[in-house]
C-alpha cells in the first residue's frame, strides 16, 4: 500500500477552492468552507 502526500493547510484549500468549495469563515487558523452543494468542511491553516 502506497502512503498519502503530505499536503500543506494552504495547498489543500487551494486544491478544494479548485472543486467547487469557498471559504464561508475563518477564525484564527481554522477556515471553514463550503460547495454548492452544502458540504462544509474545517481546515487547520499551519506554516
Amino acid at each position: 500500500m502506497s502512503r498519502l502526500p503530505v499536503v500543506s493547510g494552504v495547498e489543500l484549500i487551494k486544491y478544494l477552492k479548485k472543486k467547487g468549495f469557498f471559504p464561508v469563515r475563518q477564525k484564527g487558523s481554522h477556515v471553514v468552507l463550503k460547495s454548492k452543494d452544502r458540504r462544509v468542511t474545517v481546515h487547520y491553516i499551519t506554516s
